[in-house]
């Protein structure tokens, strides 16, 4: 069987005008150069004890991470500026026999596998210190101490009653304790 030349014509029309109508869409290039800068969200800040609970709280209110009938038995602050605000912050909780840590920080608040043993102590978080109102209480003993080693931020630990300050840097570190109540340094 032969076939006529019009069929061979004809796929040739339709590659012609499928490369033609892929051309004439094509939008001009940027006047810039290629390259367009694209904007990132800012991340977001360090927080305090008290916002990152409050996240906590709206995300178990939401369906999130299940803490009802937990208690707090470590908390500990990581980066944590004068103001009181942290990077990061972990919880310690009992949940029954279950030892459970959360963590929050960029991503949120996550649940986390960590084989550590908790205090047997349960933190009142309503009845301390806040991390900010401890910094900003005992700026005098902790400004000498972050000055002679150059750090901007400590870490801090809080369980059984006590506040415990680490402030480090490449030039060393020191350890601070202090009650949790009142502030009162622990000698």
């Amino acid at each position: 069987m032969r076939s006529s030349g019009s069929v061979p014509a004809l796929v040739a029309a339709v590659c012609i005008l499928c490369a033609a109508c892929g051309c004439l869409g094509a939008s001009p290039p940027p006047a810039s150069g290629g390259i367009t800068p694209i904007d990132l969200p800012e991340p977001p800040a360090a927080s305090t004890l008290a916002g990152a609970l409050a996240e906590l709280d709206l995300l178990s209110a939401e369906g999130g991470l299940n803490v009802t009938g937990t208690s707090v038995h470590q908390v500990l602050g990581t980066g944590v500026d004068r103001d009181g605000r942290a990077t990061s912050w972990a919880l310690g909780l009992r949940d029954g026999e279950e030892v459970r840590w959360l963590t929050f920080g960029l991503a949120g608040w996550k649940e986390i596998s960590l084989p550590a043993p908790l205090p047997a102590e349960e933190v009142n978080i309503t009845g301390v210190l806040s991390p900010g109102d401890l910094l900003s209480g005992q700026e005098k003993v902790l400004r000498p101490v972050m000055e002679r080693l150059g750090a901007d931020t400590v870490d801090l630990a809080l369980a059984e009653g006590v506040y415990t300050v680490t402030v480090h840097s490449g030039a060393g570190m020191e350890t601070l304790a202090f009650r949790a109540d009142t502030g009162e340094v622990i000698v």
